[in-house]
């Protein structure tokens, strides 16, 4: 033992009160002074942000307009004024000027006379094609913050001196009577310190006593041990021929039975479970034969009827002649060793998530399935089966959320399986299902259908409700293998092709699958290697003609891919196995820098600025940084942001994300990037979310195109569905249109701009700028659709 601490306590009370006094001092002053200031400071800053944010929008706004309107934007002051109007309450008030680049005052929105003696004013350049046409000033009133700075710092002197009061008085009582405690305590400790010392001299004779009675503690505990080892095991043996099988005492007891048991070889076989007799009989008879000594496991029954697991030892009895006369051996209880070999087995085999038996499990349960087919006629199949977009529930919920779909879906397949089918989890969330006793095809496709039926439609979780599917490959035993590797295989050819098939569906393996899926796979690794290595993807451009004025005021971007041994390879066959194998958000990064790239370099050589589309896969919503990728292509190639057109389709926002769709969405519209809603009329066709998320173009379908020359009925659709875009302030695009005289009928229905063959097809990007180039005033409409039709 150590030699106890002798503290002593040294405390200066009359410095202690100068450093109470000094920090109410600081903490009023603090209160009085910085907090006036930073909240004056907070206040600035806010209101300058609103100045900026209200002049960059105005300017914006105006942009676009000014973009259609370049020459008389300067008197049409109703509309400039409708443009950068905003409804706003009664204490955000301001003032918007609108300047040309001359500084000429075009138009003063909002109180021209504000009564305020200090005014803050920010301004923002109008930008259309790369030039400034003029400014957006915007001028906030400061008066309200100056009366609301001078209100709160009569309220932060108030409570200045309060907590001057409060921190100086308080904390001094508190200190004096501390300080008069701790004289008492520190007169305390000196006497305890005198007494610890006596008790520590007492420890150290007692701690060399307790080495002393260590080892014999020691000593006593191995003993216990191994009377606990003889508590659990005993003796027994047993001569041919005799009716009595002989028990040590400890057995009795290690039984649960009274000596008056009598322990008679009938009895003690009948304390066997199960087939436990048989197999003591035939290990007693191996002992016979080889002279070996024999140890089997087996069940017994104790005395109050529960059940024990045992070991039963045989060892041979013979007599002098070498010749076998009965047996003797131990019963050893290993209850507790079995129940820890049943929970290894546990963790070996079973997935702790959702109970099911894991892939080693299913292994050694498919192999047996193939052995017993070996020796009977009888028909298996192997259904293998993932949920359908499983990872996007992971990514847009949490794994959480994702532990917890799977531990639902494992209980819903196995509500639809009986005792005969094993079912397992090899994995994330793909399941195996092993139909032992199934007679023919028929079977196994109603037990899959039945599956596929139990995992359709809406799964509630604790964070909310999930749709989901599933897809299901059936490979039949043993006609579609042999052995495990190739059930697998073929197993997963098949769910491969139900998934391209569109999901929620089922499908047999079938033997050309695998030529099929091989040249997907090989296609998929050149795609990638196309990627990596830059080599053999290119861009076509296809003109957007304005109805109007016929002018080229966009193109939109369309990937191809030169396969360097297939030669041409069409976008309905890579862009599938690029959204299947996740390439397809590195396609699409890679398209949109090329396209911004190819834009600005047609501004910088002198062209006439003009939009460039670029379609976006919900992939890229939902797996990358896509608004980071925007603003870094951007960056990149310097080309301004209304100069890019985005294109989302509408089953991007039928998706269970839709908050995050949302969020992107409006992040890109802050950057000033045009976004249009791609192949309207198509797929979800919801009306809330044209009114609520921040499109600026509607590109209808050219499904809409059908019939429009010779049936009244499909025009006026196609009316309503413009009328419905242009009031809602969007610019309409028509695609697909192939034939003039559509032309005169979108114009008609007051269609802004079309996109189709009548004009031009995709092409490389020189001769899409000599069309645009044909396309400036001055140039027949007439001759230039001779030119696109030659």
């Amino acid at each position: 033992m150590t030699d106890a601490a002798n503290p002593s306590i040294d405390l200066d009370g009359r410095s202690l009160r100068k450093t109470v006094k000094a920090v109410a001092l600081v903490v009023a002053l603090a209160i009085t002074l910085f907090a006036p200031v930073g909240y004056g400071l907070i206040g600035y800053q806010i209101e300058s942000m609103r100045a900026t944010f209200r002049a960059q929008l105005s300017a914006n706004r105006l942009a676009r307009y000014i973009y259609r309107s370049p020459e008389m934007w300067h008197y049409q002051r109703v509309r400039l004024r409708e443009i950068i109007e905003l409804a706003e309450a009664p204490f955000k008030l301001g003032r918007n000027r609108i300047l040309d680049k001359d500084g000429k005052v075009i138009l003063v929105e909002g109180n021209s006379a504000l009564d305020s003696h200090f005014l803050l004013t920010r301004s923002f350049p109008i930008v259309v094609a790369g030039e400034a046409v003029g400014s957006v000033e915007f001028d906030v009133p400061l008066d309200p913050l100056l009366r609301r700075i001078g209100i709160f710092a009569l309220f932060s002197l108030l409570l200045g001196a309060c907590t001057y009061l409060a921190v100086r008085i308080l904390p001094l009582r508190a200190l004096d009577r501390t300080l008069r405690d701790l004289d008492r305590a520190n007169a305390t400790i000196r006497e305890r310190n005198a007494e610890l010392q006596t008790q520590n001299d007492a420890l150290n004779e007692r701690e060399q006593a307790l080495r002393a009675t260590k080892a014999s503690l020691r000593h006593r505990s191995d003993q216990l041990v191994e009377a606990q080892l003889v508590g659990k095991i005993g003796d027994w043996s047993y001569r041919l021929g005799d009716s009595q099988v002989h028990w040590a005492p400890e057995i009795y007891g290690l039984l649960g039975y009274d000596p008056s048991f009598g322990s008679s070889h009938a009895a003690v076989m009948s304390l066997y479970v199960g087939d436990g007799a048989r197999r003591v009989l035939e290990a007693q008879a191996e002992v016979i034969r080889t002279g070996q000594v024999r140890t089997v496991d087996v069940k017994g029954r104790r005395g109050d009827g529960s059940i024990m697991d045992c070991a039963v030892t045989s060892k041979a009895m013979r007599d002098a002649e070498g010749r076998v006369i009965g047996f003797h051996g131990t019963i050893q209880d290993i209850s507790e060793r079995k129940r820890a070999e049943e929970q290894l087995e546990q963790l070996a085999y079973y997935d702790p998530l959702t109970g099911l038996a894991n892939r080693a499990l299913f292994h050694r349960q498919i192999n047996d399935v193939l052995q017993r087919r070996g020796r009977n006629d009888t028909e298996a199949a192997l259904l293998l089966l993932d949920l359908d977009r499983f990872k996007e529930v992971n990514d847009s919920l949490g794994h959480a959320a994702g532990d917890e779909l799977l531990a639902k879906a494992a209980h819903l397949i196995s509500r639809v399986l009986d005792s005969s089918h094993f079912l397992s989890r090899l994995g994330g969330d793909e399941f195996a299902i092993i139909l032992t006793a199934c007679a023919d095809r028929s079977t196994a496709e109603a037990i899959a259908n039945a599956v596929v039926g139990a995992l359709s439609g809406a799964i509630q979780l604790e964070r909310g409700e999930v749709n989901v599917s599933t897809s299901v490959g059936i490979a039949m035993i043993p006609g579609d293998g042999a052995n495990v590797h190739d059930l697998l295989r073929n197993a997963d050819l098949a769910l491969y092709r139900a998934k391209e098939d569109g999901r929620g569906r089922l499908q047999f393996f079938e033997a050309g699958m695998s030529e099929v899926v091989q040249h997907k796979i090989a296609l998929s690794r050149d795609l990638r290697r196309a990627v990596n290595e830059n080599n053999g993807l290119f861009v076509h451009y296809q003109p957007q003609v304005e109805v109007l004025t016929g002018r080229v005021c966009g193109f939109e971007a369309l990937m191809r891919w030169a396969h360097p041994t297939r030669g041409d390879v069409e976008p309905s066959e890579f862009i599938p196995i690029a959204e299947s194998s996740h390439l397809i958000c590195d396609l699409g990064l890679w398209i949109l820098r090329e396209a911004a790239r190819q834009a600005k370099a047609w501004i910088e050589a002198g062209e006439t600025p003009r939009q460039i589309s670029v379609n976006v896969s919900a992939a890229q919503i939902w797996h990358t940084d896509f608004v980071g990728d925007v603003m870094r292509v951007l960056a990149e190639t310097g080309l301004a942001p209304h100069l890019l057109c985005l294109e989302l389709t509408e089953s991007l926002l039928a998706d269970h994300a839709e908050g995050r769709v949302r969020r992107v969405l409006t992040e890109l519209n802050q950057l000033g990037v045009t976004l249009a809603l791609d192949d309207f009329g198509t797929d979800y066709s919801s009306l809330g979310y044209l009114t609520q998320l921040p499109f600026d173009k509607l590109k209808i379908d050219r499904i809409f195109m059908q019939g429009i020359t010779t049936s009244d009925r499909a025009r006026k659709l196609l009316q309503g569905v413009i009328a419905l875009g242009r009031g809602l302030g969007m610019a309409i695009v028509m695609e697909g249109v192939e034939r003039p005289e559509e032309i005169n009928i979108l114009r008609d229905l007051d269609c802004d701009i079309i996109q189709g063959f009548v004009y031009a097809r995709p092409t490389n990007a020189a001769s899409a700028l000599a069309f645009a180039r044909d396309c400036e005033p001055g140039r027949a409409d007439q001759a230039r659709l001779q030119a696109a039709s030659a």
